[in-house]
């Protein structure tokens, strides 16, 4: 199965993974995804088999893991459907401080995320792809960048807020972003060297950096 990350600031990626995903008919893992996930590790076994039942390329081995999942964290005293809001959590959120808890955080996400690619063509956006699929030889491995003035523009409209609001929530985001990946995978994911190709986006439009991906990967 071929695999695509696709990391970027803050304002810079845009809709590029949602138009990507739909091009390629890849399956999109984005946080939602992974909040979804979550929520079916509190599946009974029973809830779990009519899932295989009623979805097509979803079940399987992500359900069989999912199941074993649950025996698991229920010996260690852990809830799985606390999982739903660690998934949900911002960078920010998980970047300062280190927990017990962390080690869980990232064994199950980077488990969920190869559930996927062993039943699909995924996508995955952020969250440590590029690191966490690093020596897959089925891996694409993409970085969106931006000049920060035209992010901090783009967001303010976006969220509808002033550009000095803005421009203090894309500077903390971008330094939440690398103390992220710094404490979880001990890379810093700005380095070029992490990626095949590194994309401005501040000259192109999302269709435009969809087009150059899809070239480059077929």
């Amino acid at each position: 199965m071929s695999i695509i990350t696709l990391t970027g600031h803050l304002g810079s990626i845009g809709n590029i993974p949602a138009i990507l995903a739909s091009r390629l008919n890849y399956r999109l893992i984005d946080r939602e995804l992974l909040i979804q996930s979550a929520q079916m590790m509190g599946m009974s076994d029973q809830d779990l088999e009519k899932f295989d039942e009623r979805t097509n390329g979803l079940g399987g081995p992500l359900s069989r893991f999912l199941k074993t999942f649950i025996e698991k964290s229920s010996m260690a005293g852990i809830d799985p459907s606390g999982l739903e809001a660690t998934f949900a959590s911002s960078y920010a959120d998980t970047a300062h401080g280190f927990q017990s808890e962390d080690l869980l955080y990232i064994e199950t996400m980077t488990k969920v995320m190869q559930g996927y690619v062993d039943e699909d063509n995924v996508i995955i956006v952020g969250r440590g792809g590029q690191a966490i699929f690093k020596d897959s030889l089925d891996a694409f491995h993409f970085r969106i960048v931006c000049d920060p003035e035209e992010r901090i523009k783009r967001f303010a409209q976006s969220a509808s807020i002033d550009e000095n609001e803005a421009r203090k929530r894309v500077l903390e985001s971008d330094n939440q972003r690398e103390i992220w990946h710094k404490k979880y995978f001990g890379i810093d994911y700005r380095s070029p060297y992490l990626y095949n190709l590194v994309i401005n986006s501040e000259f192109s439009t999302d269709d435009k950096v969809v087009s150059v991906i899809d070239s480059f990967i077929n």
